[in-house]
C-alpha cells in the first residue's frame, strides 16, 4: 500500500534547529518525519512545505530561501533513498528506481507576493504546490483564521472576505505555472473565489471538515468538500487535535487514531471516497497524535479496515486519491 502525504513542516523545522545550534538530519532525526521512517513505512512521496511566519520574520521571501537550500542539500545528501519531482512522471521513474519522492510547496503568499518573478524563480527550483495565505491577511486575501489556532489565541474566525484583485491575478499565474494551488489556510470567501476563478482542480492538502469540528474555519464547510471533490480536488487529513477533536482544549492530549478514521469517515460519506487523502501536518502539530510519526501510518491503515473501510478505500485515501490528482495535475 503506497503512502503519499501532501503536507510537513519538517524542512523548516530543520532550519529552525539548526539556527538554535541543532544539526538535524533528515536521514534520521528525533522529528515526526525523516527518511528511514518514511522507507519503514512504504511512502512513495511527501510534500515538504516551506513554511513561513511572516510575523517573525518579515522578508519572507528571504527565509523561504534559506529553507530551500537546507531542502537542496538534504536531497543532494540522499540521492539513495529520495528526489525531488516537478512532474508526474518523475514520481513514476523514482518508483521504478526504487526511490521515494519529494514535492516542494509554499505556505504563504507573502513569500512570493512581491512579484511574478519570484513566484518564477521558486518554479524553476521545483516549487510546485502553493497556499496563498498562512495566518495574515496579505497582498492576496485573507486567512480563514487569524492568529495561532493551536493556543486558541485567535483574533478572528471564518472570514469571509475573498481574493484580493492581485490575488485573482496571482492565481492565475500559479496555474499558468502548473503550480498547484492550495486553500488550506484561506478565508472562507477566498475559498469561494479559487472556485469561482480557477480553470483548473485544486486542493486543500491539510484540513478537515467543519461539519464535525465546527470550531475549527481551517477545515472546509460541507459544501467546500463537495465543491472540491467535483471539481476533482482532494483534500488531506490534518492529524492536529485542535482540528480533530469537537471541543478540545489546550492541554489535552493529541488525536486518536479513531479520531482520525472518524473524520476520514465523515469527509468521505459528504465528498465521496475519491476525495480525501493524507496531510499529516507532521512537524507542525504541538500535541502528538497517537500516530506520532510517519513510522506508524500502517496502523492507520490496518485501523481504518477494522473500522469498516475496505482495502480500496483505504488504500486511495493513504495515497490512491493523491496520487490520481498528481498524474492529472502535475504536468512539470
Amino acid at each position: 500500500m503506497q503512502i503519499i502525504d501532501m503536507h510537513c513542516d519538517t524542512i523548516s523545522k530543520i532550519r529552525h534547529l539548526e539556527n538554535e545550534g541543532q544539526h538535524t538530519s533528515l536521514r534520521r532525526n528525533s522529528l515526526s518525519v525523516d527518511l528511514e521512517k518514511m522507507k519503514k513505512s512504504g511512502y512513495t512521496m511527501q510534500t515538504f512545505a516551506i513554511y513561513v511566519n511572516w510575523e517573525e520574520e518579515p522578508d519572507a521571501a528571504g527565509a523561504a530561501k534559506e529553507i530551500l537550500k537546507v531542502f537542496q542539500r538534504e536531497m543532494d545528501q540522499n540521492p539513495d533513498l529520495i528526489s525531488q519531482i516537478t512532474s508526474y512522471s518523475e514520481l513514476e521513474a523514482n518508483e521504478k528506481a526504487g526511490r521515494m519522492s519529494a514535492l516542494l510547496s509554499l505556505e504563504e503568499g507573502a513569500i512570493y507576493q512581491e512579484s511574478t518573478d519570484t513566484l518564477k524563480w521558486f518554479h524553476e527550483q521545483g516549487v510546485r504546490m502553493a497556499t496563498l495565505t498562512w495566518n495574515y491577511e496579505n497582498d492576496f486575501g485573507f486567512p480563514n483564521c487569524m492568529g495561532n489556532p493551536f493556543t486558541q489565541e485567535i483574533w478572528s474566525w471564518g472570514d469571509n472576505r475573498g481574493l484580493k484583485e492581485k490575488g485573482i491575478q496571482f492565481l492565475e499565474e500559479l496555474e499558468h505555472l502548473h503550480i498547484l494551488v492550495d486553500v488550506s489556510h484561506l478565508s472562507d470567501g477566498g475559498f469561494w473565489d479559487v472556485a469561482k476563478y480557477s480553470t483548473r482542480p485544486f486542493l486543500a492538502s491539510h484540513s478537515n471538515a467543519r461539519g464535525l469540528v465546527k470550531a475549527s474555519a481551517r477545515n472546509l464547510t460541507d459544501d467546500m468538500i463537495r465543491t472540491l471533490s467535483n471539481r476533482g480536488g482532494v483534500m488531506g487529513l490534518n492529524y492536529a487535535v485542535s482540528f480533530m477533536r469537537p471541543g478540545w482544549k489546550p492541554g489535552e492530549a493529541g488525536t486518536t487514531v479513531e479520531e482520525i478514521i472518524q473524520m476520514a469517515d465523515y469527509i468521505t460519506n459528504i465528498g465521496g471516497t475519491d476525495c480525501l487523502g493524507l496531510g499529516s501536518d507532521f512537524d507542525g502539530i504541538l500535541e502528538l497524535p497517537e500516530i506520532s510519526d510517519c513510522s506508524r501510518i500502517p496502523l492507520l491503515a490496518e485501523q481504518m479496515e477494522k473500522y469498516g473501510f475496505t482495502y480500496t478505500q483505504t488504500e486511495k485515501i493513504l495515497g490512491g486519491n493523491v496520487k490520481r490528482f498528481l498524474k492529472e495535475n502535475l504536468n512539470g
